[in-house]
């Protein structure tokens, strides 16, 4: 059997990958998913709601004072010191540009090789440009962040045309106590460049740069942020729990005095018909994931707890508005049908809405669109507001 050399498997590869994304944007029924990886196919179709292939020639960037901002207030800044020089040197050496990524997607680092400068440069692959998948298609740093794994996309898997000459690795950057994603590290190059030694480098390195990140000091046993993107923290780590366990852990944070069996039942279900003892199996479940924290009749946290809802509401009350506004992150558990917390959910919106449109701060504002606050809509309207209207020329 005749060897086959790298860069003529490289070039079928890319062959066939570029004939399956041209059929793909042509709207062909004859695209082969079976030749695609289902991640890459996935991230296409979601990609064609919103982008068009030839839309653009390069990533959207960021003002030069926000980079600055962003790499200044990052955890990773720090965590990356250590590692800094040896990407830098696995970039020289490797033809390579490499890039550290917030959890938005926005570029915060960046180093490229002599070999990568230029090319960087054309499609803004460098400090304060915006990779998520929204922003710029199908890519690595994109795609990593949407399914939270390492991952590889080559040449014409990326979905905007501008990047069918590159290849992207991409590992996550998970805090090793919390195991929560910090954001992400990145190395780029040509595509006849690719090696599948690129993602083992990237996912090694990544691994050397949360060793470094900061200890996380919890706020209570029990921390609930459920303004914007919920997350559930027990004793450090992150829970996966269902929306309907949010829910109830929402109610009994709520209830500090307790719940009865009926009137926790009134409370998350109204008249929905489901049964006590579905909600009784909730709670058990529960009560296992909390170490026993849970105690009944009447049903209560067993443990101190901290609720970005809570905080909030209890800024707000004492007048402390402008703290009140840098916490906020969006609607209340804008998803739940539950009676009392949907009443919640609308007093919360209803003084956050007066609280944003009596902040007058400009910075503050800002600091939050740049932040990527779940509750910028109310922040872009009030900042719109406070912007100087154009006078007629």
């Amino acid at each position: 059997m005749i060897p086959v050399r790298a860069s003529d498997y490289l070039m079928q590869r890319r062959r066939v990958t570029e004939m399956q994304w041209s059929r793909f944007i042509s709207g062909s029924a004859k695209v082969r998913e079976r030749v695609l990886r289902p991640d890459i196919y996935a991230s296409w179709q979601r990609c064609a709601l919103q982008l068009s292939p030839y839309s653009q020639a390069q990533a959207p960037i960021s003002e030069a004072y926000l980079v600055q901002q962003r790499w200044q207030d990052s955890t990773l800044r720090a965590a990356a010191q250590r590692e800094r020089e040896q990407i830098m040197q696995l970039a020289r050496e490797g033809s390579l540009v490499a890039a550290l990524a917030d959890m938005h997607g926005y570029l915060l680092w960046s180093f490229a090789s002599a070999h990568m400068q230029a090319r960087a440069e054309a499609v803004n692959f460098m400090a304060g440009s915006h990779w998520s998948e929204e922003a710029s298609g199908t890519n690595a740093v994109g795609l990593c962040l949407k399914l939270g794994v390492a991952t590889t996309v080559f040449a014409s898997e990326h979905y905007l045309a501008f990047m069918h000459d590159w290849v992207g690795y991409a590992s996550p950057i998970i805090h090793p106590q919390t195991g929560q994603m910090m954001g992400v590290l990145a190395i780029s190059s040509t595509w006849n460049h690719h090696t599948p030694l690129g993602q083992a480098a990237v996912c090694e390195l990544a691994r050397a740069i949360a060793e470094h990140l900061p200890i996380w000091q919890p706020r209570a046993e029990l921390e609930l942020q459920a303004l914007g993107t919920p997350k559930v923290i027990f004793r450090g780590q992150v829970q996966r729990i269902s929306q309907r366990q949010l829910e109830i852990l929402c109610l009994l944070a709520l209830n500090p005095q307790g719940l009865t069996l009926d009137s926790f039942h009134a409370a998350l279900y109204g008249d929905m018909p489901i049964t006590i003892s579905t909600l009784k199996a909730e709670l058990s479940h529960l009560r296992r994931l909390l170490d026993g924290q849970i105690g009944s009749r009447p049903y209560r946290l067993l443990m101190p707890i901290w609720a970005d809802f809570i905080d909030v509401w209890e800024r707000l009350r004492s007048g402390r508005v402008t703290e009140a506004v840098e916490l906020y992150r969006g609607s209340f558990l804008p998803q739940s049908t539950s009676p009392e917390l949907e009443e919640w959910r609308y007093c919360v919106d209803a003084v956050m809405t007066r609280a944003v449109d009596a902040c007058g701060d400009f910075s503050i504002l800002l600091e939050k669109m740049r932040l990527g606050s779940r509750g910028s809509v109310l922040v872009r309207d009030r900042l719109a507001e406070l912007l100087p209207e154009k006078t007629p020329s």
